[in-house]
């Protein structure tokens, strides 16, 4: 079951930390912490709902 959530936060991880030189994974784990986080935050804003269902039909 560990390589099946792992699979799941691959594009996830490559998302928040694309372009990104970190020293350590403390500091990586608190970007992908952050994301989550902020898109808890937001998950009832239709206008970003609109905007995700947008993309993903594209």
């Amino acid at each position: 079951m560990v390589g099946q959530s792992e699979a799941q936060f691959t594009a996830l991880r490559y998302f928040a930390l694309n372009g990104t030189d970190h020293a350590d994974h403390g500091t990586q784990n608190q970007m992908i912490y952050d994301y989550i986080a902020r898109r808890n935050q937001h998950a009832e804003d239709q206008k970003l709902r609109q905007i995700v269902q947008r993309a993903n039909v594209a």
